[in-house]
């Protein structure tokens, strides 16, 4: 099984808070799978997808 980030490990990974993490979700299309109000996560495969994009509109 691929490994799952939760909104925690995120927060480490880009030494950013979880208001941050919500205006990606809603603003950046962070594409975050909602287990219930209180746990998401997203795959790694799906974090890497979302990081390219990021680069791929910063470079037009």
């Amino acid at each position: 099984m691929e490994r799952r980030l939760s909104k925690k490990d995120l927060m480490k990974l880009y030494g950013v808070d979880r208001i941050t993490i919500e205006d990606w979700r809603r603003n950046r299309g962070l594409n975050m799978i909602e287990v219930s109000s209180h746990s998401k996560y997203i795959t790694e495969k799906e974090l890497l997808k979302w990081e390219s994009s990021l680069k791929e509109d910063s470079s037009v």
